[in-house]
């Protein structure tokens, strides 16, 4: 059994079973943890800030960098975990190390950004009176506690957008991993302590998740939750933490959409929109989700497009020859099921549905014409690999059904035409536009979220640091 982290290594009694999801077996248990353990790491947390939140900036700073040096050396390690408990094929899962990796040395590098300050000469300013005899200074602060929930999918990265920053800028933090993939940040998390941050700047619950996110909505120690999930979820706890005067960082779901407009290059627009959907059997909260085309090459993308996957490997993710690995769990293969049922009800065809392994979480790759938009497959949030298709007449048709998402995320369009692609992309209700790419992007510096039920605010590593630290204004009279 894999231990928690109360500032050291903790076990409990009762635990909880971590699952393979590309076999259905038993992989290794967690502690589940009682309300008492959650609320002694909150209470640890706050004790070893006061003294970590003094150590030098240049001091943590070194910490981060030995942190990602100990990553990439337990790169392969790392990654055979991620595969096993996650179902993420295993080159997906290395190359996920190592932008963990990136990310603690990107916060290392922000850091004196983000933690420099401005003089204000305050003569420019003619009220309040006599300015002339004050400056000021803008400082940044540290918060104090924050509280950090991750989902299954970004085991490595999602850790290092909450851990790293908040560690960072001086906070001290708390972290619910997901039930269904805790053992990658339990190790993550025995890397930083190796590092030599101190114990208790780094906290480990893991449990029910209710139970510790109604404490990190209520515990008056904590000065932040930084969440990455469910929108129902996130916006259900920012809500508790607004009233508490509790700012939250909330990274949510998304509907992403692909547009093939008529000029496109199909073999690239295709290429893209398979592994936007596909990889990582379609759960990310930036894959392709719905894929709208003209319906002047709408057949043949269709065509193309099902060839495609029908080349594509659906296995067991620690097999190097996998690029289509399981579902987190048997509920998630059963939810796959209403999705396709409901559209099929609906007067959607099945234009291609693939083979899967007969043990494991397994859904089939499958490729779907939709008949109206009035679906699950295109309203709601798809976690799997399920693509529907639709076909547009005009570009004002696309802009329209692209925002008829509770969501917005990410879009792509591909078009030859950069000004007509620009002028739709300005028109689209979300928060980045990929031209001629997947929507599978992200750049870890650069903001990531989304208007609508996309999240609340923008996560990045400069942008979380700023969120994680407080502004100050020091104003000095002078003597006359």
């Amino acid at each position: 059994m894999k231990g928690a982290f109360v500032g050291k290594e903790t076990f409990s009694d009762e635990k909880s079973a971590v699952y393979n999801p590309s076999t259905g077996e038993i992989l290794d248990y967690v502690p589940l943890l009682g309300i008492d353990e959650v609320r002694r790491a909150i209470d640890l947390a706050d004790e070893v800030y006061h003294r970590y939140s003094i150590i030098p900036a240049h001091e943590r700073k070194k910490l981060l960098l030995r942190t990602a040096q100990l990553i990439r050396e337990s790169q392969e390690n790392l990654a055979v975990l991620m595969a096993s408990e996650t179902g993420r094929p295993i080159k997906s899962s290395r190359a996920e190390i190592e932008r963990t990796a990136q990310i603690f040395e990107y916060c290392a590098w922000e850091l004196s950004h983000v933690l420099t300050g401005n003089f204000v000469p305050l003569e420019v300013y003619e009220s309040p009176a006599n300015n002339e005899n004050r400056i000021a200074f803008e400082t940044r602060e540290s918060l104090g506690v924050v509280a950090s929930i991750t989902p299954f999918n970004f085991p490595g990265a999602s850790f290092a957008h909450k851990i790293a920053t908040a560690l960072a800028v001086g906070n001290t933090i708390v972290h619910k991993p997901t039930k269904n993939a805790p053992l990658t940040q339990i190790e993550l998390t025995r890397l930083l302590l190796k590092a030599g941050f101190p114990e208790g700047s780094v906290n480990v619950v893991t449990g029910n998740s209710r139970l510790i996110g109604e404490e990190f909505s209520a515990n008056n120690k904590i000065r932040l939750l930084t969440f990455t999930g469910s929108s129902d979820v996130g916006l259900e706890l920012a809500a508790k933490n607004m009233k508490r005067g509790v700012r939250s960082i909330m990274e949510l779901g998304g509907s992403d959409a692909q547009v093939i407009l008529d000029d496109a290059e199909l073999s690239t627009a295709i290429d893209k929109a398979t592994f936007g959907r596909y990889d990582y059997a379609g759960q990310f909260c930036n894959s392709t989700k719905r894929l709208i085309v003209s319906e002047k090459v709408s057949e043949k993308v269709e065509k193309i497009m099902a060839e495609k996957i029908s080349s594509m490997k659906v296995g067991i993710a620690i097999k190097e020859e996998t690029d289509i690995g399981p579902l987190i769990t048997d509920e998630s293969v059963n939810n796959m099921k209403m999705f396709l049922d409901d559209a099929l009800s609906k007067g959607s065809k099945i234009i291609y549905q693939g083979k899967i392994p007969k043990s494991g979480f397994f859904f089939p790759p499958t490729l779907v014409r939709v008949a109206t938009e009035n679906t699950r497959l295109m309203n709601e949030e798809v976690f799997g690999p399920i693509l529907p298709v639709q076909t547009v007449s005009n570009d004002e048709e696309a802009i329209e059904l692209v925002n008829s998402s509770r969501y917005g995320l990410n879009a792509a369009i591909f078009s030859k035409n950069f000004s007509r692609a620009y002028k739709i992309a300005r028109n689209l209700n979300v928060g980045t536009v990929i031209i001629n790419d997947t929507t599978r992007l992200r750049w870890d510096n650069l903001p990531f979220g989304g208007p609508k039920m996309s999240g609340i605010g923008r996560e990045s590593v400069s942008n979380t640091m700023l969120e994680m630290t407080e502004p100050k204004v020091i104003a000095y009279t002078l003597e006359t």
